[in-house]
């Protein structure tokens, strides 16, 4: 009779063969790195329209909450019906409901966008349009400004125009180099053209898809948050599941009240720049107001790049426009920093200036526009976890989870704190009687005449 393997030769044979695989996809990664990230780009493309249909509809699932909270369930109320999630409740009536609330959200959005085409892109495309033909006439202007500027100065004009020379003939170069050669050949146009097409075409496809997918997360997104939760209570522990369950929440309510908040913010911006740039007859409100609106979407620096670019745009017009310009985008910041941006984020992150810079700058390098967006609330959520686990393993020490108990904190000496204002705490270097060399120049007493 063949013996069976025990409980331990079972434990044992499981980890080995984890182990194993672990450090052959851990070989292959490391010498294969380029092979996987292809793999993984083909992977993320072919799904590109589910994945634009899963952000669309999280994007639209707060208009949605709203228009069932506030329109529709009073509704069915008044009616005498109950749509709410209790066993007792009309289900029938609520998938009803449900339906109703996703036909009418889809249909704002796509309202908005029809409003995005028709009205607003066309003065985008004509003010571009408008640019591009004065374009000549605004550089002559420059010019002539700057000549009048520089008229005695001609050791700097000197230097401007042989910074401006060199500036032309490297893009004379650039264009002989990569682009003229590739003009007159036919079939490099007709290969640009195809793959244009294809490009189009796949991009129609990923849009149906994305709306597609957008109606049915809408329509059932109760459904995955429950399968979500029988997952979490079925592997893991109960006060595992627990907190994984609330991390999942922490992440959506940041997320959702950051990036949600900086939509309504940027566009209410836009608004406001647009009605101030008609006030000030400056040029293209429109178009000024668009760029200003957009990155304003970006924290910290889109304030600063929506005017520069602005005032740059308005430089080639009226630097007097421009000037006008930036006095009055700098009192727009002012108030969207100070009141406004507050009040519609409130402190939906809770990270300081610097975690901010340092989110928007270290996302932004590794995934560009896309983390200037989402690196914020990205960081935000580790920034929470790291602070959850610190407060965890304090308590289990019997420490305080309060920062300012520690501001003055020198050491901890058998659970008691010891802090730097007590002279007599000299432990750990916390009262070193050394003088600093600093201290040593400012408090040094002149010598005795002799």
């Amino acid at each position: 009779m063949k013996n069976k393997p025990n409980q331990n030769q079972i434990t044992w044979g499981i980890t080995i063969f984890f182990v194993a695989v672990g450090t052959l996809l851990a070989y292959y990664v490391i010498f294969h790195g380029k092979t996987v990230v292809s793999t993984l780009n083909s992977m993320l493309d072919s799904i590109s329209g589910v994945i634009m249909g899963v952000v669309l509809a999280y994007i639209l699932i707060p208009m949605l909450n709203g228009i069932e909270r506030t329109i529709l369930i009073p509704i069915y109320k008044k009616r005498g019906i109950d749509v709410s999630f209790s066993k007792d409740a009309d289900w029938k009536k609520r998938k009803q409901m449900r339906g109703i609330a996703v036909l009418i959200t889809i249909a704002v959005f796509i309202l908005l966008i029809y409003t995005l085409l028709i009205i607003i892109i066309p003065q985008l495309v004509s003010s571009i349009r408008e640019i591009i033909n004065n374009l000549p006439e605004y550089i002559k202007k420059i010019d002539d400004y700057s000549n009048s500027l520089l008229e005695n100065n001609p050791d700097l004009q000197e230097l401007i125009d042989s910074q401006l020379d060199s500036y032309y003939a490297t893009l004379s170069v650039f264009i002989t180099r990569n682009i003229k050669p590739y003009l007159p050949e036919w079939q490099t146009v007709l290969k640009v053209a195809s793959k244009s097409v294809m490009s189009g075409v796949s991009a129609i496809i990923n849009i149906i898809v994305g709306v597609i997918v957008a109606i049915y997360v809408l329509n059932s997104k109760e459904r995955f948050t429950t399968r979500g939760k029988k997952i979490a209570y079925s592997f893991f522990k109960e006060n595992v599941a627990n907190e994984l369950i609330s991390a999942f929440r922490f992440t959506h309510r940041t997320f959702e009240s950051f990036i949600g908040g900086k939509i309504v913010d940027s566009i209410i911006i836009g608004i406001i720049c647009y009605i101030g740039c008609k006030i000030l007859k400056i040029d293209y409100p429109v178009l000024i107001s668009v760029i200003v609106g957009v990155t304003n979407v970006i924290p910290f620096f889109g304030p600063y790049i929506g005017g520069g670019a602005g005032a740059l745009l308005l430089i080639l017009i009226d630097p007097i426009q421009a000037l006008i310009f930036l006095i009055f985008v700098i009192v727009l910041q002012q108030f969207d920093g100070n009141i406004l941006g507050p009040y519609i984020l409130g402190g939906s992150t809770g990270l300081s200036s610097f975690w901010v810079i340092f989110s928007i700058m270290f996302f932004g390098g590794l995934w560009g526009i896309v983390g200037w967006l989402i690196g914020v609330p990205i960081f935000a959520v580790f920034y929470a976890f790291v602070a959850r686990i610190t407060n965890h393993y304090l308590r289990k020490k019997d420490l305080s989870t309060n920062t300012s108990d520690y501001y003055d904190l020198a050491y901890i000496e058998n659970g008691e704190y010891k802090l730097l204002s007590d002279q007599s705490n000299t432990k750990y270097n916390a009262g070193s009687k050394k003088v600093s060399s600093i201290k040593k120049i400012f408090n040094r007493k002149k010598n005795p005449k002799k």
